[in-house]
């Protein structure tokens, strides 16, 4: 497990240091003692599975602030928020948009601090789903690919509807093409359809789970068709 710990206190960094070191779960770590350079590090591509994030900052933004803005460009990492005010912002913590596994007391309890890195790299085991690395707006995300419906290209852009949203980057399909699964499968030459979120053919388009109905080229229909239903079989 790639595992962040940020606090600015250098004393305390030392001392999760050592307690992860010595679990056999735990791959690197990485001590923060900048919220600015733990985000940084986000934007510059790098991946955790699981980040310690203090709360209290002195600064005007606080923990809770860093793990919004974690959420958004790596959903993936679980958080665990550490502090010494447990009761201060026990209320808060589930307010803000965050991928939220846990919450320790200080001083850290070294049984719960194992406890909760087991239960993190449990989850990933049923949760690690492949996914795709989007540059939105200068800055890397991480999208399930099971969460995307479909790729339409316009001009000299992709549109990825996913199921919550509608995300645009840069490129071409074909670009697209070799970084996703057997799942995605190209009925139009503007169009990649992830089958798991359709739901029938018809006599000349695609109908999708929810609703959208996707073009399909002529000479690519039964293809399309055929692929779509051997998917299918295969998942019964």
């Amino acid at each position: 497990m790639e595992i962040a710990v940020c606090d600015d206190n250098e004393l305390f960094l030392r001392e999760m240091g050592e307690l992860l070191g010595a679990m056999s779960l735990v791959g690197n770590i990485y001590p923060f003692s900048s919220l600015d350079a733990f985000l940084f590090s986000i934007d510059q591509g790098r991946q955790y599975d699981a980040v310690l994030m203090d709360i209290e900052w002195n600064k005007k933004s606080t923990g809770i602030d860093a793990a919004e803005e974690l959420y958004g460009l790596c959903p993936r990492a679980k958080v665990v928020y550490v502090t010494g005010h447990s009761q201060r912002f026990f209320q808060q913590v589930y307010l803000r948009p965050a991928n939220l596994s846990g919450f320790l007391s200080k001083p850290i309890d070294p049984v719960l601090l194992e406890a909760n890195i087991k239960k993190i790299s449990d989850g990933l085991i049923f949760e690690d789903q492949p996914s795709l690395t989007l540059q939105l707006r200068g800055k890397p995300i991480s999208q399930p690919l099971k969460d995307i419906c479909y790729l339409e290209s316009r001009l000299h852009y992709i549109l990825i509807q996913t199921t919550g949203e509608t995300l645009q980057t840069r490129g071409s399909l074909a670009s697209f093409l070799d970084l996703l699964t057997p799942d995605f499968y190209q009925c139009h030459k503007s169009y990649i359809v992830n089958m798991r979120h359709i739901r029938r053919f018809r006599d000349t388009d695609i109908l999708m789970k929810d609703g959208t109905p996707i073009p399909v080229s002529r000479t690519r229909y039964q293809r399309s068709r055929d692929a779509f239903f051997h998917f299918m079989g295969g998942n019964f």
